[in-house]
């Protein structure tokens, strides 16, 4: 008896990969402070060309991972989180990436320090097929990025010497995902910070 092999190729196996997004929102009454800075800015930087308005929150990690795996991040992150006290945050006006973006700038804080380092502690966790994930470096909240450099140097001159004053309590994060083919993140979990010991 004959046995015919396929010599069909192997086709890859495919697991399925999501994309996620740690962010800290402030509460509506800071939101609603933010938009009215951002819009009044927008007013003044119209003559600079186009740009992109931020988002009211502060980047905090972007990373990909296993869809698989979704249940065993998510508990990670939340012990992560409750090990964490609340912080409180204060903008205090405005600062610049140069040549793109202008940003509310957030004070050096420990509390978001010491949530930063709990996150690279973890950052296995956050990688897939070697792809690191993405952890902030300084807490801000964008007022306009993706700026030419042209219109960057002319808003920026206009704005360094702007002030805008306010602070929130950050008492959560936020865990965003976006599935492929999707173009809208969707809240995931929120994460709360209770100041709880990490068994």
């Amino acid at each position: 008896m004959t046995m015919h092999l396929s010599t069909a190729p192997l086709q890859p196996i495919t697991a399925p990969v999501y994309d996620y997004q740690l962010i800290i929102r402030p509460n509506e009454k800071v939101r609603r402070r933010l938009d009215a800075a951002r819009s009044k800015a927008r007013e003044q930087m119209l003559p600079f060309g186009n740009w992109h308005p931020g988002k009211n929150h502060i980047p905090v990690a972007s990373f990909s991972q296993l869809a698989s795996l979704e249940s065993r991040l998510t508990n990670r992150l939340e012990t992560l989180a409750k090990s964490l006290p609340p912080f409180r945050l204060q903008v205090q006006h405005y600062g610049a990436i140069l040549h793109h973006t202008i940003f509310f700038r957030i004070a050096e804080n420990a509390g978001f320090n010491q949530m930063v380092r709990l996150l690279h502690a973890e950052k296995a966790a956050l990688t897939v097929f070697n792809q690191e994930p993405r952890i902030a470096s300084m807490a801000k909240i964008n007022v306009a990025y993706k700026l030419t450099a042209v219109d960057f140097e002319n808003a920026w001159h206009a704005f360094k010497s702007k002030r805008f004053q306010l602070d929130f309590i950050a008492d959560n994060m936020l865990l965003l995902r976006k599935r492929s083919g999707e173009t809208h993140w969707q809240i995931l979990s929120a994460l709360h910070f209770e100041n709880l010991p990490i068994e």
